[in-house]
C-alpha cells in the first residue's frame, strides 16, 4: 500500500478520484476527533465532510513536513472550533432528574466513597463544559480526554503554551464552580 505522500502526488497530478483513498484511510481520525466536540450523527457527519473538504482544496499547501493526518487532525480541530462558534451552547439550568439518580446520589456523596458511574460521569462532565467558550471547550478536550501536551495543543489551535495553560485553567475553574453549583442545588 502506497504511503500518504505518494497518494497525494498522484492526486495532485491529476488522479482526482484517488482522494477517496484519503478519506478511507482517514475518516475514522476525523470522526474521532470531531465527535469530541459534536454528538449528533447528521451534525458529525456535516463536520467530517467539511474537513474533507477544505482538506481537498488545500490539499495543494500540504508540504510533507509533518504527516498528513497530523495536518488533517489540525483541519478538524479547526473545523470543530468553527462549530462550536457558530453553535455555542449557552448555560442551561438542568433538573437534577436529568443527571439521573446515580449522579444525584454522587454530588450528595459527602465522603466520596462511592465510586462514579462511568456514564454518570459524562453526563456530569458534559453539564459542567456547558459553559465553557469555544476556546476553553477545545483545550480541555485535547488536553484533558485526548492527553494531549501543551505543545501538542499549541500546534493545533496555534496558540502559544501559555494562552493554552491559561485557557485550561480558566476552563477547569468554570467547571469546577460549575460542579460546585450543582452539588449546592442537590443538597
Amino acid at each position: 500500500m502506497n504511503d500518504d505522500g505518494e497518494l497525494i502526488a498522484r492526486i495532485l497530478d491529476g488522479a482526482k478520484d484517488e482522494f477517496a483513498e484519503l478519506v478511507r484511510r482517514h475518516q475514522s481520525q476525523v470522526f474521532s476527533i470531531l465527535h469530541r466536540y459534536e454528538r449528533d450523527p447528521s451534525r458529525l457527519d456535516d463536520l467530517a465532510q467539511e474537513t474533507f473538504l477544505k482538506a481537498w482544496k488545500a490539499l495543494d499547501r500540504f508540504d510533507g513536513r509533518a504527516p498528513f493526518a497530523h495536518w488533517l487532525a489540525r483541519i478538524a480541530v479547526h473545523v470543530a472550533i468553527d462549530h462550536l462558534r457558530r453553535h455555542k451552547r449557552r448555560p442551561q439550568e438542568v433538573a437534577m432528574d436529568f443527571l439521573g439518580f446515580d449522579a444525584g446520589d454522587w454530588l450528595h456523596d459527602e465522603a466520596g466513597s462511592r465510586a462514579i458511574e462511568a456514564s454518570d460521569a459524562r453526563e456530569l462532565l458534559d453539564l459542567a463544559m456547558r459553559g465553557l467558550s469555544p476556546a476553553e471547550h477545545l483545550v480541555i478536550v485535547l488536553l484533558e480526554i485526548e492527553g494531549r501536551s501543551v505543545k501538542e495543543v499549541s500546534a493545533l489551535t496555534g496558540s502559544s503554551g501559555i494562552a493554552v495553560r491559561v485557557r485550561a485553567a480558566r476552563a477547569r475553574a468554570k467547571m469546577r464552580r460549575t460542579l460546585d453549583g450543582l452539588k449546592e442545588a442537590s443538597s
